[in-house]
């Protein structure tokens, strides 16, 4: 059996290339092939130390001013009635926008709310009744109903004085028992001298009597004169006792009198303030619903297609209002609860905008300023980021602001690099250790 010796013995390589290759190999593969490999993999990792590949937390993002625009949504299902704006007009503040259509009149509400500025609680006896009895108010109505009662009750109440043939009625009779006490007062001091009249001549009746001058009757005579004199200043005692009595109870009745007067009045005046401010909160709560004001400067946008009589439905942005003074421009985040602890203030925060993409743009740096304590009813918790750089982008372009701009954020948790990604999870054990 021919062993593998002999076999490559008989093996015969004609070929001059291959015994070229196989006796003169190129030496410069022998003395820099190891070298070669490695500075590449030098380089490999030159650059994954280099190359960033930071720790990104992601949300979406609306940049606004500091003051940020004034969004009117419609809370009611209606029409438009008028739009006294255009779109990108600017306006001032309370400057009315657009109207939709209600059962009242809204000339008529607005002429009635301005006359209800114009008073206070002290001049409402003066308010128009019968001017505002033509406006057509719809749902206001009833509450203005309320009101022009009360206020014309308390108005009757003032003209008619209902309680004062009552206290005039006590004022007479306490004038006319006065009276009477003075006269009884004049006639008890005649009453007073004649009695004293009477004491004396007693007196020298009961000597005469005594030394047995006059008889016994003419002393009874005189006795009589005597007590019907002294009972004469009694009688008058006890009645001007049991007028000045009625005095005070004619005084007590006026006083009661006067109190009921000016409780009445009281409660007539107090009902009448409630009820307009009742008026005034349902006016307000009318203009909420129909009316559309401006309460900045600034211009108006508006958020879909508005016409005359076109339905709108309640939550529906109609209008939006953005505010000339911007002053400084920040970012509003919702971050969701997942990760939401790897965020800190002064984080780094990358935002790229629908509006102008990053790939053509760039994107706007930005920098954490706080972090909600608590999440809202969804789990999310809310961020600000403000733009130290306003809106200068990466790519050195000064983006243009004259709305809210949405896009995507990325809150840089950990700046890490390409290599240290690669260890991540043995460096967390080593720092577990």
């Amino acid at each position: 059996m021919e062993t593998k010796k002999d076999i490559l013995d008989t093996v015969q390589l004609h070929s001059e290339g291959v015994q070229d290759i196989l006796t003169l190999p190129p030496h410069w593969m022998i003395r820099w092939g190891n070298t070669v490999i490695m500075v590449i993999l030098l380089l490999i990792l030159l650059m994954s130390y280099v190359v960033k590949y930071p720790e990104f937390v992601p949300s979406k993002v609306i940049i606004s001013s500091s003051n940020p625009p004034e969004k009117l949504e419609a809370r009611t299902n209606s029409k438009v009635e008028e739009i006294f704006v255009e779109d990108h007009q600017k306006v001032t503040k309370d400057q009315l926008l657009l109207v939709l259509q209600s059962t009242a009149d809204y000339r008529d509400v607005i002429r009635l709310r301005n006359i209800m500025d114009s008073l206070d609680s002290k001049a409402l006896p003066h308010f128009p009744l019968a001017e505002v009895a033509r406006f057509k108010l719809g749902e206001v109505q009833a509450d203005y109903n309320a009101f022009a009662k009360a206020l014309t009750d308390e108005q009757l109440y003032a003209r008619l004085q209902p309680y004062s043939p009552d206290f005039a009625a006590a004022e007479r009779s306490l004038t006319e028992s006065r009276n009477r006490i003075r006269t009884l007062q004049q006639q008890k001091a005649l009453e007073q001298k004649k009695y004293e009249v009477s004491k004396r001549e007693f007196d020298r009746y009961q000597e005469l009597f005594k030394e047995k001058v006059v008889s016994a009757a003419e002393m009874g005579q005189e006795k009589i004169k005597f007590l019907q004199a002294e009972q004469n200043i009694e009688n008058l005692n006890v009645t001007i006792s049991q007028l000045q009595e009625s005095i005070l109870g004619i005084e007590k009745t006026r006083s009661g009198v006067a109190i009921s007067a000016q409780k009445d009045q009281i409660n007539l005046s107090s009902q009448t303030a409630q009820l307009f401010e009742q008026l005034r909160r349902s006016v307000k709560s009318w203009e909420q619903n129909y009316l559309f004001t401006s309460s900045i400067d600034g211009v108006v946008g508006f958020q879909q297609f508005l016409g005359k009589n076109q339905f709108v439905k309640s939550g529906d942005i109609l209008v939006a209002v953005m505010p000339e003074d911007k002053n400084m421009l920040i970012g509003r985040l919702q971050l969701p609860a997942t990760n939401s602890g790897k965020v800190k203030e002064g984080q780094k925060v990358l935002l790229k905008l629908d509006n102008y993409p990053y790939q053509e743009f760039g994107s706007v740096q930005g920098k954490v300023k706080s972090i909600a304590n608590t999440p809202d009813k969804d789990g999310n918790y809310y961020v600000n980021v403000i733009l130290p750089d306003g809106l200068k982008t990466s790519f050195h372009k000064t983006l243009a602001f004259d709305k809210e701009l949405k896009g995507n954020a990325e809150i840089v948790t950990q700046d890490l690099r390409l290599i240290e990604r690669f260890f991540y999870q043995l460096r967390k054990l080593l720092r577990f250790e």
